[in-house]
């Protein structure tokens, strides 16, 4: 908004009959209906002593979500991911950008399965139980007690993975699978579907002989 004049009145009365009523106050059909309106929030008594301004303002030609909409357009999803943290390395999917967070951590606590009587662990919580022993620095932490206990600490530990990450990519591992993966410092992760809908599981830090290692640091 651009302010272009301001205009000094006795009264408001006065002031809605010079600057026009359906300007001042759209909809209202009197002038004593607008000096009821304005007595709401401004007393006789400052009216009288101080007086009222007219303020006089023009919008701007292009409105700041237009001009947004040209960068981001601009940017495309590679500059937008860009600009969220992504990474981008040779197997990136080019105009993929990272799922909500509510989407990652939801597909989390999906049942682990959900048509088998009595097991009440979430994948989270499943992929955690993979993942506790095999780093020597405890990074994982502890998983045991009841199936509710993990579940709420597989949830930590996502929760742990989000708000830590510093490294998010979304590729393809083989021709038509492609994932979300993010990172923290230590190299620990975890990955989801492209679109945040199915948890995989959780990471270790990569390396070169990790896989003969069965992944244990």
């Amino acid at each position: 908004m651009e302010v272009r004049d301001v205009r000094k009145y006795p009264s408001f009365s006065e002031m809605m009959r010079a600057e026009g009523l359906s300007s001042v106050l759209p909809g209202v059909e009197s002038v004593e209906e607008g000096v009821q309106i304005y007595r709401r929030f401004y007393t006789e008594e400052k009216e009288l002593s101080n007086g009222v301004l007219g303020i006089s303002v023009s919008k701007p030609d292009r409105q700041p979500h237009a001009c947004l909409a040209d960068v981001l357009s601009g940017l495309g999803c590679e500059g937008v991911g860009g600009l969220v943290g992504m990474v981008h390395t040779a197997g990136t999917v080019a105009d993929a950008l990272p799922p909500p967070r509510s989407s990652l951590v939801a597909s989390c606590m999906n049942p682990l399965r959900p048509d088998v009587k009595g097991c009440f662990l979430t994948d989270a919580a499943r992929a955690l139980d993979k993942h506790v022993n095999r780093s020597s620095e405890g990074w994982w932490g502890r998983l045991c007690g009841s199936a509710s206990v993990k579940n709420s600490r597989a949830l930590e530990v996502v929760n742990r993975l989000l708000n830590q990450c510093c490294w998010m990519n979304a590729h393809m591992l083989q021709p038509n699978e492609g994932v979300f993966e993010i990172r923290v410092r230590e190299g620990y992760g975890a990955r989801w579907s492209l679109d945040g809908s199915k948890f995989i599981g959780f990471l270790e830090p990569y390396t070169e002989d990790g896989y003969s290692r069965r992944w244990h640091n």
